[in-house]
Order: structure tokens, then sequence, then C-alpha cells
């Protein structure tokens, strides 16, 4: 095969292009016959910011969309040019950092539209997209994520399903921050649904933050004291999880807080209470009603003063109020927000 590619990447993203009717701009030549200039089977659509031309000697001069889509020649003229656009990129994140940061600035989400439809060079785009995290300032590569592991860590730790700011001030973070271990800002709205497909990174777990199994992470088995504290605090468990009733799936002593009273997480195999949130968002009808596991925070002073009452009308309160808070700190609505603030109301005529 015979052919030209000329391509390259407008310094600003264009115009709406995350927009569904937004057109690429990689034109189509045979033998320097313009053919078309909108069509998506030139290249990718997470590509769709490259402008350019590809040129064949092969193709016939009366080429139409519908055999387009079929055409072996033009296939391997898309795969050869994936590969060397994301070469190129490769070299210029290791050859010039600074131009690429520019580069993530505006293109960051469209390779991550990447990992997760172009599963042929999904090991390529992993080293290219960049993240933010507890550690760094600005973008940070995986690889360099990685080099930063302390040792006898069991995997890169991620957090995802809010905004920045959010995310960062998560009670989930807190034992993290403790230990000194680093945690993946992901605040793309989408970054749940793509990096949920991902269990590894060069052989080291990719681990949600927010998953229940997390937890056993941070524990620390040699602690007896904190088994102790687990075993007096189970009355307490006992008592919130039959005020709150099917609300949560199950409240648990928390070994990842160390300054909140509590904090919500789900299990592996089901998604997020965000990430239903987002699914219904999109339509999607028929999901099962959420339920978080409650983990609560047997140092805190809350939980320590929840121990010794004996009002149960209170207890009942307080219930509602840490599961509420938990929730609410991570961008999610409450269910009732009058039934709240009269709960929250009698907690404070209480307290004054």
């Amino acid at each position: 095969m015979e052919y030209t590619t000329l391509f390259y990447v407008p310094a600003k993203a264009p115009r709406g292009i995350f927009q569904a009717d937004y057109k690429p701009g990689v034109k189509l030549y045979v033998r320097r016959v313009f053919i078309m200039d909108d069509s998506k089977e030139l290249m990718p659509v997470y590509l769709r910011f490259l402008r350019g031309i590809i040129d064949s000697e092969d193709l016939p001069l009366n080429v139409s969309r519908e055999i387009l889509q079929q055409n072996k020649i033009l296939n391997s003229i898309r795969t050869a040019s994936v590969k060397k656009v994301l070469s190129e990129l490769k070299t210029l994140a290791a050859e010039k950092p600074a131009d690429y940061v520019k580069f993530i600035d505006e293109y960051n989400r469209l390779l991550k539209e990447g990992l997760y439809s172009d599963f042929a060079n999904r090991e390529t785009l992993l080293e290219l997209v960049r993240v933010k995290s507890t550690k760094a300032d600005g973008w940070t590569s995986l690889a360099e994520v990685k080099s930063r592991m302390k040792e006898g860590q069991k995997g890169i730790y991620y957090i995802s399903g809010g905004t920045e700011g959010t995310l960062r001030t998560s009670p989930l973070l807190e034992i993290y921050r403790k230990k000194d271990i680093e945690v993946l800002i992901l605040s793309d709205d989408f970054d749940e649904i793509i990096f949920a497909d991902f269990d590894k990174y060069q052989e080291v777990e990719l681990r949600a933050v927010n998953r229940a199994s997390t937890g056993d992470d941070l524990k620390d088995q040699s602690d007896s004291s904190a088994k102790e504290k687990t075993e007096e605090l189970k009355p307490l468990l006992e008592k919130i999880k039959s005020v709150l009733g099917d609300k949560v799936k199950a409240v648990k002593a928390s070994a990842r807080l160390a300054d909140s009273p509590s904090c919500i997480v789900s299990d592996e195999d089901k998604p997020s209470m965000k990430m239903q949130q987002i699914l219904k968002a999109m339509g999607q009808t028929g999901l099962p009603s959420a339920q978080p596991t409650l983990e609560i925070n047997p140092e805190h002073e809350i939980v320590k003063k929840l121990q010794a009452a004996a009002d149960d009308a209170m207890i009942t309160d307080a219930s509602w109020l840490l599961l509420e808070q938990a929730m609410l700190i991570e961008g999610l609505p409450v269910e009732d927000p009058s039934v709240f603030v009269q709960r929250l109301n009698r907690v404070l005529s209480r307290a004054v």
C-alpha cells in the first residue's frame, strides 16, 4: 500500500468537540482527489481533535461511505495512523513534557474516551493519560504514581464520582493522608465508568477507595486494641442498622476514617450510589435501589457519646444524620431535605 498522512493537533480544543454532532477534521483524498471530509471511518472518534489528510494511492476514486466501512485498505491505513499518532504523543511526553501538559489540558478527556473504546491501544493510552493525585501538583502519569508507591502498598488507589474539590475533602481519604499513601483524584464525569474496567496497571492492582473491600487493606492485623474497640462497638452498630433498615446494606466499624464520624462505601460488584445517579440521569430505568455500607469511626467523639447514650430518640436522629452527612459530603442528595432539616433542628435543640 502507498499512502500519505499529514496530521496536526490544534493548540486549543475546537469548540463543540464534545457535542454529538461534531464533525471530525480529517479529509480523505485518493490520488490527490478530494473524496470526503467528515467520515468517522477515517480515524477513531476519540482522535476527533486531529486535523489533516489521508491521501491513498490504492483506493478507488468512486469509493463510498458504505464501501469505506468494510475496506481493508482503509482499515490498515487507519490502524497504522493511530499507532503513529499515539507514538508521536509518547515522544512528545518524554522529550517536551511542558508542551505535553498543554496538550493534556485540552485533550485528556478524549484520550480517556480511547481507554473505553480502543481496546487494541489501551496499554499505550494508559501511558498517555494524565491524572490528578493527592501527592502531585498538576498532572501526573500512572507510571509516576507507581514509582511513588510505598513499600508494602497493596495497590494504586483512586477516588472518583465528584468534583475535584469534593473528592479532595472526602472522609474516605483521611486514613490515606495519615499513612502518607497517594490516591488518584478522578473527577471527570465518566472516570468511574472507565476505570471500573481496569483491574491492574503493569501488574499493580487499581483499587477504588469507596469500595467496601478496600478498607481491609488499611487494617493492622496485629492491633488487638482495634479489635477490642470493634467488639465494644457492636451493640451500637446493631442499633444504627435497625434504625436505618434497608437504606444501608450493613453498618460496620471503619478502618479508613481518621477525623470524620462516618462514610459510605459500595460493594465491589455493584455500581456506587454516584454511578447509579449518573445512570439514572442518562435515562436508564429499572436499576436496583442503592444500598451502601455505612462505616462508623470508633475513635470519633460523636460515636463514643452514642455508645454511652440511653436516649433512643436521640440515637435514631443521630443514626440518620450519620448516613445523610456521609451522603452529602460525597455529593449525593438526601432523600427528603425537609425531614433532614427537622432532624438536624432536633439535635441542635438538644445541644444548645
